[in-house]
């Protein structure tokens, strides 16, 4: 019967355990249909608990009888009975039988209660609130916690003023006044800086009590800082203009939480189920790499939670069933056809490719080549599974290729690195580019549309163009440009700026298309689905539509790198059909 208590107590506390989680689901769920799930799993649980410990008390009372009615085994062996015509033997006894039993349901309840601490000790030193006003807000999990912020720490190291530094802290403690005046001060001595701008808007919300939806937006801080400020800034500057509408004020907010995947695809995994669970937050601009989009879209699937990405350009996304993925770039079945056209205008029908292997964008980007060449009449000579031409051979020498491809007559390659998600691919590539002879075109894919491509100087001026889905002196009369240069001082914008404001302000005109009733993330995603849904974005001149996810844009914009006094790199992008007339125009007009 020992045997059997100790089973059955053993039990008891993984049931405790169990109803401890389903109780915590109940808090956090917001759905009436699985609240009523977890509600019944939680009688039936009770119910086995109470069943339980009704039968560790009858089985206690058998043993008491037993070892009554038996007898005590004394020191020798022998029995010793009961006498039964002494009341006061027979009050040591049940006195010695009480001790017994006290113990036994001590040690049982002590071994109950300590896994239940540790089971609690452990929930609370892994899990953190983020966003902590937010009404539905649930426990986060502690790894990923320093990844996530909607003001609470800072993402980007290195960059700290202790102005900053103390708003931030300001903004943890609840102290909103205190956060604003601080972040203010850091604004004007850092006015790039777009973390310090959206942590302003998302604390003077809070000041406010005013009530806000929350979306959040995922950039690769730690592994490549100057897209992800690059977004951030297209996030901010749309943040920024909608709460300064008058008309918006007195009513709701939009609160912005920043998570940093840098370019991994463990820890995008790891924010996408934790964005998943946060029922507050709406909607995720992100990912920027296709890598790690594909690896997520599943995630975001399956919580119902949109996702509109800036800078993933993958032929594999959407897929038929993708009903929360949106992007506000051009696929790349329309940058492999501005390619194409590009390398029949030079008259070039023979090239060699460079690409990683290993990586989805890569592959796809190539796939797409192949079927657009077909049309165009333009060979890849070289085998594709000569590791002199793979950017993620870590051996890589650019110079066996370029002997190779001059053994074939070929002087034109095509560069696909990946979005920065593999260690070698960029760096492979700017290492060909570097030794490239000058009578080589090169045409790179968006990956290569960085400042450190430009930061290459001399060695890439007239021999180098890359695809993008924008360049900022296409429309640098717009409304979108001029904030930008007032909100970021001049600080030069990139596409990636773009495509994320235009995310943004598709995220916001959506949300607030029926402001009268409360918006859900299954009505968002019916909303950005609608074939009458339409947005106005940087571009006022073309509206964003969508279409199965993908943004309906005919073209894409080849990119060429000129000289420039008007970039802090000392060579700017420039529209690859500009002449130099055009160039000098563009470099009078700069401040």
């Amino acid at each position: 019967m020992d045997d059997q208590i100790k089973v059955l107590k053993e039990q008891l506390a993984k049931d405790f355990l169990l109803l401890n989680d389903l109780e915590n689901n109940l808090r956090c769920e917001n759905d009436p249909g699985q609240r009523l799930k977890w509600t019944d799993n939680i009688t039936r649980i009770k119910e086995e608990i109470k069943k339980r410990q009704n039968e560790i008390q009858k089985i206690e009372r058998e043993i008491r009888s037993q070892e009554t009615n038996s007898g005590i085994t004394v020191g020798n062996g022998n029995i010793l009975e009961p006498p039964t015509n002494s009341k006061r033997h027979q009050n040591l006894i049940r006195r010695h039988f009480k001790k017994i039993i006290i113990f036994i349901g001590s040690m049982g309840i002590g071994l109950l209660l300590t896994i239940l601490i540790w089971k609690l000790t452990l929930n609370s030193s892994n899990t953190i609130t983020i966003c902590p006003n937010s009404k539905e807000n649930s426990n986060i999990n502690f790894s990923i916690v320093k990844s996530l912020s909607c003001g609470e720490n800072s993402l980007i190291s290195g960059s700290i003023l202790n102005d900053k530094s103390k708003g931030i802290e300001a903004y943890k403690n609840n102290d909103y006044p205190t956060a604003i005046k601080l972040l203010e001060i850091v604004r004007r001595k850092e006015p790039n800086d777009p973390e310090t701008l959206i942590y302003l808007n998302n604390a003077r919300i809070e000041r406010d009590k005013k009530p806000a939806y929350t979306i959040a937006v995922v950039v690769p801080i730690n592994n490549n800082l100057y897209t992800s400020l690059q977004i951030l800034r297209g996030v901010a500057q749309a943040q920024e203009q909608f709460l300064s509408k008058e008309e918006y004020q007195p009513q709701i907010g939009l609160k912005v939480l920043i998570a940093d995947d840098a370019n991994d695809v463990n820890r995008a995994r790891e924010i996408a189920k934790t964005l998943v669970q946060q029922k507050h937050i709406l909607a995720v601009i992100g990912h920027y790499a296709s890598d790690l989009t594909l690896q997520t879209r599943d995630i975001y699937e399956k919580g119902k939670l949109v996702s509109v990405s800036p800078g993933s350009t993958s032929a594999e996304l959407p897929r038929p069933k993708d009903d929360f993925f949106f992007r506000t770039i051009p696929s790349l079945k329309i940058n492999t056809i501005s390619v194409a056209r590009y390398l029949e205008n030079k008259n070039i029908h023979e090239i060699a490719v460079f690409y990683n292997p290993s990586s989805d964008f890569s592959k796809s980007f190539l796939n797409e080549l192949n079927n657009t060449f077909t049309a165009y009449h333009i060979d890849i000579i070289n085998n594709l599974q000569d590791r002199d031409f793979s950017l993620s051979n870590p051996f890589f020498k650019p110079r066996n290729a370029i002997k190779k491809a001059n053994a074939r007559g070929v002087k034109a390659f095509v560069i696909i690195p990946d979005g920065g998600t593999t260690n070698y691919s960029l760096r492979n590539a700017f290492k060909l580019i570097k030794a490239s002879p000058n009578d080589f075109v090169m045409v790179g894919a968006n990956p290569l549309f960085t400042d450190e491509t430009l930061l290459l100087g001399e060695d890439i001026v007239t021999r180098l163009v890359v695809t993008t889905p924008w360049i900022q002196t296409t429309v640098s009369q717009s409304n979108f440009a001029k904030k930008a240069e007032e909100l970021w001082q001049g600080r030069e914008i990139s596409p990636w700026a773009v495509t994320a404001y235009d995310a943004a302000e598709v995220l916001i005109q959506a949300l607030f298309i029926n402001i009268k009733d409360k918006p859900t993330r299954l009505n968002l995603r019916d909303n950005l689905a609608d074939p009458r849904f339409e947005a106005k974005g940087a571009d006022e001149t073309n509206l964003i539509k969508f279409e199965n996810g993908n943004r309906k844009k005919e073209k894409v914009e080849l990119a060429k790198i000129v000289k420039s006094k008007c970039s802090e790199f000392g060579y700017s992008f420039v529209p690859e059909e500009y002449q130099e007339e055009q160039i000098k125009q563009l470099e009078s007009s700069c401040h």
